[in-house]
């Protein structure tokens, strides 16, 4: 936290450090030591409130801490106390921290359900600030599956406690506008010694908007949280209903979901036991990463465990390993007219196994898609499969082997084509090899649809890797090695979105991502890197979302953005590229926060021609010649920017270009902290600039810099 600054109490919003009341709220600002802010702090025996008497502490975050008091002013009732603390964190940080702690409290006291805590009061005291409910008797599920062997859960014991969870997220939905509860979670999960299930942790619950398209924010345990909850979509009822389905495959497998998020498996149950296949087919629909393709509501969910659970009263269920394939057979028929309804509802889908030495059902790939039914499996044996395949129905093709060992390659045309609605590819390695001259051929051509690929080898030497195009088109891409084009290795166009996660990218002639005319993908978590010219390229009209990529050592730049373009990267690391970090012109756009620009052969930020950039609290350093350079009537704003240890100035302006410095520190330059020449104007307003080895400012006659309220 900048100590030359103070964050108000009340709002989060950021004052004077020597302010007695708040600019935005006027409330006072009361001045505390640093350590009060930190958590975990209260002993035994303090009051809280001059009320609460702490008794012991019971855990503590990153967050905050929790404790049990005596209520003093009811006969010591013991309660829990909630403490959420403000060190280290950021203005922006502090606001949503704030909001969401009065977002828990005026939430659960507008609530009343067995199976949620009530609230009995919520204050601020000594800079933090407290939340006052019910103490509960008893343990996490988290703990509970820590303790239990193999860390699973017996059947009836995983629908009792389903049938419970639904009934809360029931009357939290049922609510208007519902309540999305958003981080349902084993550790957020209260089991008492009678088996009563509570539901804790408001922090992230949300009201559905109808008519919103997307969060403010978003927020989720890895694993449990949905796929749109990392989007830019709104989350709903839906949301939930997959979480609960993630808590309960934990409960059933053992397996922690986040190992693996968006990737489990079919479960290893007895598929001879109607009930068993019930409960695995109804957990795996719940886990669909499409959210219309999920179970509508709680209470559907609810009926539906009710009703394995009554198989389940009168059967024996038996835990078995069983290979891939067996989750996917028809189960048995059963005479219960019951079990009969629900398996009708929760059919099997068909599996082929395809195999190029004669044992499965067929040696070609194109024939096995061509004859399976709408909704199969087809596991593909190793080999090398010379052809090239057209996906026009849902299908799901699965490697059943190392995926290096199961490659899919044509010689004269893409690889694969997408024409259908939705497809699944996982575990292949899929390579397209140079085609005739003049031939641009795709290892990937997506026109249409949402087609998932996982866990893929995916390279070209023709032309781009994968090239995604159309408004409807809308794919998923994760854990990919996607390497070695001869173009680009992603090319996302015409409006086309998708999803690309936990992907390494590399060794591109052109650049690793080109996003171009309209296309408005997300990334997150990926490796961009050792590209001939660029990590981004994007242009024409590009959008994008990119957090907490790493994109690196490319031959010109990290993120090159023109032509009206407007991405947003979020807490991304660009750094040792040969010329620029990143480079913004011809009237390119574009929001940059949280990011560390650094090591750049030329300078990390460039900005020219019109271009019109916003940075947010970026960390620019280290580059051969300016940490920003802004020129040729380029503009854009830069806040709270730590710009730093450049070899020449740490900021140069020149050639009619307009920036605005706010609330910046630039200092630790070779060179002057901010040069500006050539006609070079801007605004540096409350900056501050220390320790530059030429001074603070080298402004040249003819230019015009607005400075306010800087420290020297």
């Amino acid at each position: 936290m900048n100590s030359s600054v103070r964050f108000c109490d009340n709002c989060g919003a950021t004052n004077r450090p020597d302010a007695k009341f708040c600019y935005a709220c006027g409330q006072p600002q009361i001045s505390y030591a640093t350590t009060n802010t930190v958590t975990g702090l209260l002993t035994s025996a303090y009051e809280l409130k001059q009320r609460y008497h702490i008794l012991q502490k019971l855990g503590q975050g990153g967050f905050g801490a929790i404790y049990k008091a005596a209520d003093l002013l009811f006969n010591d009732t013991p309660r829990a106390v909630k403490e959420m603390g403000m060190r280290g964190l950021d203005e922006q940080e502090t606001k949503e921290a704030i909001v969401a702690f009065r977002n828990e409290a005026t939430l659960l006291a507008n609530l009343s359900h067995p199976n949620l805590p009530r609230i009995y009061d919520h204050f601020e005291e000594r800079g933090r600030w407290y939340l006052v409910m019910d103490y509960i008797e008893g343990e996490t599920l988290e703990k509970r599956l820590e303790m239990a062997p193999g860390g699973y859960l017996p059947l009836k014991e995983v629908v009792e406690l389903g049938i419970q969870l639904c009934t809360v997220l029931g009357y939290l939905h049922s609510h208007q506008p519902p309540i999305i509860f958003r981080d349902l979670k084993p550790d957020n999960v209260m089991l008492t010694p009678d088996g009563q299930v509570y539901l804790i942790d408001f922090g992230i619950a949300r009201f559905f908007k109808p008519g919103q398209t997307k969060d403010t924010m978003s927020l989720g345990t890895p694993g449990y949280a949905a796929p749109e909850q990392y989007g830019r979509m709104q989350t709903t009822i839906r949301s939930d209903i997959y979480s609960l389905g993630a808590t309960l495959y934990q409960m059933i497998s053992g397996i922690h979901p986040g190992l693996t998020p968006f990737l489990q498996q079919p479960l290893e149950l007895d598929a001879s036991q109607p009930a068993n296949v019930a409960l695995e087919k109804l957990v795996m629909q719940m886990l669909e990463l499409k959210e219309q393709q999920r179970p509508q509501d709680a209470m559907i969910v609810k009926q539906e465990l009710q009703s394995v659970q009554q198989m389940l009263q009168s059967a024996s269920i038996k835990r078995i390993v069983q290979p891939m394939q067996a989750a996917v057979q028809s189960s048995p028929v059963t005479t219960t007219s019951q079990a009969t309804m629900l398996l009708t509802t929760l059919a099997p889908r068909p599996s082929i196994i395809v195999d190029q030495h004669g044992g499965g059902n067929y040696s070609s790939l194109s024939e096995a898609i061509q004859q399976a039914e709408a909704g199969s499996f087809i596991f593909l044996r190793e080999g090398l499969y010379k052809e090239s395949i057209i996906l026009d129905k849902p299908v799901e093709i699965i490697a059943n082997g190392p995926r290096d060992r199961i490659i899919l390659e044509s010689d004269d045309t893409h690889c694969v084509v997408m024409q259908t609605t939705t497809a699944t590819l996982r575990g292949l390695t899929i390579h397209c090899p140079a085609g005739p001259t003049g031939k641009t051929s795709y290892a990937i051509n997506i026109t249409e649809g949402e087609l998932f690929i996982e866990n893929c080898d995916i390279s070209s030497a023709s032309s781009s890797c994968i090239a995604i195009r159309n408004a409807n088109t809308n794919p998923t891409i994760r854990y990919c090695t996607i390497h070695d084009s001869a173009n680009h290795g992603i090319t996302i166009a015409q409006n086309a979105r998708a999803t690309i996660e936990y992907c390494d990218i590399f060794h591109h002639p052109r650049a690793g991502i080109h996003i171009t005319s309209g296309a408005d993908p997300v990334l997150r978590h990926c490796n961009i890197y050792n590209s001939e010219r660029y990590g981004l390229l994007i242009n024409e009209q590009g959008r994008g979302t990119f957090e907490d990529c790493d994109i690196h050592h490319h031959g010109y730049a990290a993120a090159t953005i023109s032509t009206q373009s407007n991405p947003l990267l979020l807490r991304c690391q660009l750094h040792d590229n040969q010329k620029y970090g990143i480079e913004v012109l011809q009237e390119g756009q574009g929001s940059y926060q949280d990011c560390e620009i650094a090591g750049s052969g030329i300078d990390n930020v460039s900005i020219s021609t019109g271009s019109t950039p916003y940075y947010y609290l970026c960390r620019i350093h280290d580059a051969q010649q300016h940490g920003v350079k802004v020129s040729d009537n380029g503009l854009g704003i830069l806040e709270y920017c730590d710009i730093s240890t450049s070899q020449q100035a740490n900021v140069a302006i020149t050639s009619g270009g307009n920036p605005q410095f706010q609330r910046s520190t630039i200092h630790k330059g070779l060179d002057y902290g901010i040069a500006v020449f050539e006609g070079g104007h801007g605004t540096i307003e409350r900056c501050t600039l220390a320790a530059n080895a030429k001074g603070a400012f080298s402004i040249e006659p003819g230019s015009n810099v607005i400075l306010k309220q800087n420290v020297l």
